[in-house]
């Protein structure tokens, strides 16, 4: 295995060309001397070693600024192995602050999507809302009033027409709680973003029916 051209430490290793080239220039590797008289650079097994190192100390997370500060390490015979498992332990409390800020993240959207209905006028979309009026993920009565956010579908017979639909959604969005709402009278459904909090699914079936419509509430079941 020694003795290698850039070509076959790259498929060695599972990288490009390129990788190899851009390690050499940010030093974490040596460029070998091109032989005298021309040729093809060779590369030691120390060097594919050295690269496969980068790779995985990449794959966990680790900056090319730690891994060349690794490297050295690696090369120090006076190291202590405490210093390494320092840094590695640094690494996962990195790594463990970055998981917690994702999942905030993802509770934050998943938040946003179960106000928003999905579909109807843009002025429904609880989403948009949110982002122009900074009541996202990290608002507090946002997240205080987060576990009451629901999505209702309704199933509404008697609309004829798109004025039918318009006056459904119309009594809906008066009701308190409701952060907005699609009304399609060709498939007979609404859906609403409402704060079950303030005004149960039950209430909004009633609501429709008091204007003049059939309305039951669609169950996960349906």
């Amino acid at each position: 295995m020694s003795d290698m051209t850039i070509g076959k430490v790259a498929e060695a290793v599972g990288v490009g060309v390129e990788t190899i080239r851009f390690y050499e220039r940010r030093r974490l590797i040596e460029q070998p001397a091109r032989p005298w008289g021309g040729g093809y650079r060779v590369y030691s097994d120390e060097t594919v070693q050295r690269v496969q190192f980068i790779r995985r100390a990449q794959e966990l997370g680790f900056s090319l600024r730690e891994i060349a500060e690794l490297l050295s390490l690696r090369t120090d015979h006076d190291t202590d192995a405490r210093e390494v498992w320092q840094r590695a332990t640094a690494k996962l409390q990195d790594v463990d602050r970055k998981i917690e800020r994702l999942q905030h993240i993802r509770r934050g959207l998943m938040s946003l999507l179960d106000r928003c209905p999905g579909e109807g006028p843009l002025r429904c979309c609880s989403i948009i809302d949110a982002l122009e009026h900074d009541t996202g993920p990290n608002d507090e009565t946002a997240k205080r009033k987060e576990p009451d956010m629901q999505t209702v579908r309704l199933t509404i017979k008697g609309m004829h027409c798109n004025g039918c639909a318009e006056i459904v959604r119309n009594v809906l969005e008066q009701q308190p709680g409701v952060k907005g709402c699609s009304v399609s009278h060709e498939n007979g459904e609404a859906k609403v973003a409402v704060d079950t909090s303030q005004i149960s699914a039950e209430r909004l079936a009633e609501t429709v029916q008091d204007a003049g419509y059939s309305a039951s509430l669609v169950t996960e079941a349906d």
